[in-house]
């Protein structure tokens, strides 16, 4: 998670009525954040269709030509570096992970189109840091409509943030979770005051949730968030899962702590011309899933894109050998669209290594049940990624349903050893990779 410049927020400096009237603030604000929210996730799914889907369809492919696999992530790359030459630069890059920093409204532009071209084209990167970003954005538009103090308007633009990452993670839960994690990192909040701090955010969130839920006869709108498949039952801890899932936790950990390398390492020569490594990260990440295709007899869609939608297909997949070829591919192209510049979030495909792994991992190992393995899997992915225990141990568990209470022990031990594993193998951010 990116550090959040400017001043540390020590004391709310409300009156009563005062943080009364930023609760009310930040409970309207959620629902045109969520909206907005649920609209680029629309947007992003419906060019994803366009490109992936109705094309291939209009020329009568069963599947894409490999051809068009290597060319669409290519052509994306580029058109992402012009939409990075707008105001606001696409916003951060994917490899900074997320940001609650300053986005003004006339950035938006250029990071949700850099995001959409991004997810549109295939690459490899989530939704989640555009939406950060449009919650923190919208925050600060309303803030300029409105007649607050610098301690309100900063509580506002949490309360954006906020209620966008709701929409991606199906509820307030999660992203109550991440957004503290997020903001405790950061330092802009004191830590007596982060309660009083987070509260407008949470009721935005929770305010946001009735634009998906509906309210009375109105079914709220469709919106593509993170879901798993049914999974079987799982009643009881058996000690035989636990020794298996702390390896797994470890392995899992390791595949994502090592793409995040492989993407600095990319990242170090895309510095000198970022418009040429787009382009040719872009037409690598093609390569790869074509070349996947080719040797497992699945679809690219198995490595392309961020994860969330086929992650049922993941836990269905009865070849541990094509879950494997799916971590190498995906992992490389991960790494690839991580590095290179593009824009998006670096969570979900994360969560789909992880998933991957898992049911590769439940499949080889004897006795081991898939549904402590997946949330296994997230639990471990997710913290490792983001060094976000609380959060990959939250959603990890709410993920499996039913079985959360029991798998519950399985997901806090997965956390532990993610976030372990990223502090044991240094950041290359902090070891001078980054920097050549």
């Amino acid at each position: 998670m990116n550090e959040t410049p400017g001043a540390t927020l020590d004391s709310p400096e409300l009156t009563p009525a005062a943080y009364v009237r930023t609760l009310v603030y930040a409970g309207l604000l959620g629902i045109p954040v969520a909206f907005a929210a649920v609209l680029f996730q629309t947007a992003s799914h419906e060019l994803m269709d366009l490109v992936w889907d109705r094309v291939p369809d209009w020329f009568g492919w069963s599947e894409p030509a490999g051809w068009y696999v290597l060319l669409v992530p290519a052509v994306g790359g580029a058109l992402v570096a012009l939409a990075c030459r707008l105001p606001g630069h696409g916003g951060h890059a994917a490899l900074d992970g997320l940001s609650l920093g300053d986005v003004r409204a006339v950035d938006l532009g250029s990071i949700l189109l850099a995001a959409l071209l991004t997810l549109g084209a295939g690459l490899v990167l989530g939704p989640e840091a555009p939406l950060v970003a449009l919650g923190v954005g919208l925050g600060a538009l309303a803030v300029g409509l409105l007649r607050v103090d610098a301690t309100e308007s900063r509580l506002l633009v949490l309360a954006g943030a906020f209620a966008a990452i709701a929409a991606l993670f199906g509820g307030p839960l999660v992203a109550a979770f991440l957004l503290l994690e997020m903001v405790a990192k950061s330092g802009m909040v004191s830590a007596r005051v982060i309660g009083h701090a987070l509260l407008p955010g949470f009721v935005a969130a929770g305010t946001g949730a009735l634009v998906w839920t509906g309210i009375a006869g109105w079914p709220g709108l469709h919106k593509e968030g993170l879901d798993l498949p049914v999974l079987p039952a799982y009643d009881t801890v058996e000690i035989g899962d636990l020794a298996w899932c702390a390896g797994l936790a470890l392995a899992v950990a390791i595949v994502v702590v090592a793409a995040r390398h492989a993407a600095f390492r990319v990242a170090v020569p895309s510095r000198a011309r970022p418009e040429l490594a787009l382009v040719v990260a872009g037409l690598l990440v093609g390569v790869v899933a074509v070349a996947f295709r080719l040797v497992a007899d699945r679809p690219v869609d198995l490595v392309l894109f961020s994860g969330q939608t086929e992650i049922p297909a993941l836990v269905a997949e009865s070849s541990a050998g094509v879950l494997l070829l799916v971590v190498l591919a995906k992992g490389c192209a991960y790494a690839l669209s991580l590095g290179s510049g593009f824009r998006g979030g670096p969570v979900f495909p994360a969560i789909a290594l992880g998933t991957a792994l898992a049911a590769a991992a439940a499949d080889i190992l004897p006795g081991l049940d898939v549904t402590p393995a997946v949330a296994t899997g997230i639990a471990a992915a997710v913290a490792a990624g983001l060094q976000a225990p609380f959060t990959a141990a939250v959603l990890g568990t709410l993920l499996v349903g039913t079985a959360a209470p029991d798998v519950a022990p399985f997901t806090v031990l997965a956390a532990a050893i993610g976030v372990l594993a990223a502090i044991a193998l240094p950041d290359p951010a902090r070891s001078g990779v980054a920097e050549g």
